[in-house]
């Protein structure tokens, strides 16, 4: 996948100013941000994750790999939501053996292919929809 330098950049911006990127043990969810990102995940990842992100969606018997269950990242993360981690695969995507390739959860590209999409759009949505999946994490996690 070729890192496309601009979005990289906001993205990397995005780290400096979001708290929850540096540790900061104060930052909590965002609810304004989750909501936006609810859209967002209605429109990109029910189709695999399912609509209660459980990883039950209609695509998701198609695949060779079970679609993880975003409502327990927090606690396969040790208890703390890993929002870098998640921003991350988001954006970049991560290599997942039921599509051979890293291509598939990248989203970055694919918002910023969206019609009217500016670069920190993009940053935005990524934000939000990380949001939204923190917001939906299991209690005690």
């Amino acid at each position: 996948m070729r890192l496309n330098w601009p979005l990289a950049w906001v993205i990397g911006a995005g780290l400096l100013i979001e708290p929850g990127l540096v540790g900061a043990a104060d930052l909590k969810i965002d609810a304004a941000a989750a909501a936006k990102g609810q859209l967002t995940f209605g429109r990109y990842c029910v189709s695999c994750h399912g609509p209660s992100a459980r990883g039950d969606g209609p695509l998701a018997n198609d695949l060779r790999v079970p679609v993880p269950d975003l409502t327990t990242l927090s606690s396969r993360a040790g208890g703390k939501y890993p929002y870098q981690r998640v921003g991350r695969i988001i954006t970049n995507g991560e290599l997942v053996r039921a599509h051979g390739t890293a291509d598939m959860p990248a989203w970055g590209d694919a918002f910023k292919a969206t019609k009217g999409a500016e670069e920190a759009t993009v940053a935005a949505a990524i934000r939000n929809l990380n949001h939204y999946l923190w917001s939906l994490q299991q209690p005690g996690t």
